[in-house]
C-alpha cells in the first residue's frame, strides 16, 4: 500500500513538474519561475511565527501575490479574491485553519485513477495548481515542496481535503490561498 501511495503522489507531482519544466524551457532567457516570488526575501518560520505575524503575512505578502497569481489565470472568476477564497467563508470563525474542507475535494493519494480522472477532466486547473499555486505557497510559507522524494513537503493537502474526509479535517494554524465565499462555492476547478 505505501509502495501504491508513493507512486500516486509521484505520479501526481510529476504531471506538475513535467508541465513546469516545460514551461520553463519556453520562457525567455532571464525570467523567473513563480515559485521564485519571494526570492530575496526575508525567509519566515511559519511554525514559530505568532499568530499577529501570521495574520501580517498572509495579509502584506501571501494574499497580495496569490491574488495576482489567481487573477492571471482566471480575472473575472477570481477578481474577488480574499482570505475566504482559501480559507472559506467561515475563515475567521474556524481561525483560518487549514486545510479548507470548501475547497474541492482531492482523490486520496492511493486514488491514481481519481487523479488521472481529475486531470483530464480540468487539465488547466490542475497544471495551474501543480505549477504555479503550490510551488508559489511553498515558497511563501519557506517550506519545501512536496515531491515523491519529499512527502513531508508542502502540497496539495496543504489546502485542500480528500475525498472521504468531513468538515474536521482542517488542521489549525496551517496556511493557505485566498479565495472569497462565492468563489469557494463556484470554483472552477469543481466544474
Amino acid at each position: 500500500m505505501k509502495t501504491k501511495l508513493i507512486l500516486a503522489l509521484g505520479f501526481v507531482s510529476l504531471l506538475g513538474t513535467g508541465a513546469r519544466a516545460a514551461e520553463e524551457a519556453a520562457k525567455p532567457a532571464g525570467a523567473k519561475p513563480a515559485a521564485a516570488a519571494a526570492d530575496g526575501e526575508k525567509k519566515i518560520d511559519w511554525e514559530h511565527m505568532s499568530k499577529a505575524d501570521r495574520k501580517k503575512y498572509m495579509k502584506t505578502t501571501v494574499a497580495p501575490k496569490m491574488k495576482a497569481l489567481f487573477v492571471e489565470f482566471d480575472a473575472k472568476h477570481y477578481k474577488s479574491f480574499n482570505c475566504a477564497t482559501c480559507h472559506g467563508d467561515k475563515a475567521a470563525e474556524v481561525k483560518f485553519k487549514m486545510p479548507n474542507p470548501q475547497l474541492p475535494k482531492l482523490p486520496q493519494p492511493t486514488d491514481q485513477a481519481g487523479f488521472m480522472a481529475l486531470q483530464q477532466k480540468k487539465p488547466e486547473a490542475a497544471k495551474f495548481m501543480g505549477t504555479k499555486v503550490k510551488p508559489t505557497m511553498a515558497t511563501l510559507l519557506g517550506l519545501p515542496e512536496w515531491s515523491p522524494s519529499n512527502p513531508t513537503g508542502f502540497g496539495c493537502y496543504g489546502c485542500h481535503t480528500k475525498q472521504g474526509e468531513g468538515e474536521g479535517a482542517a488542521k489549525e494554524g496551517a496556511p493557505a490561498k485566498d479565495t472569497p465565499a462565492k468563489n469557494v462555492k463556484d470554483n472552477p476547478a469543481k466544474k
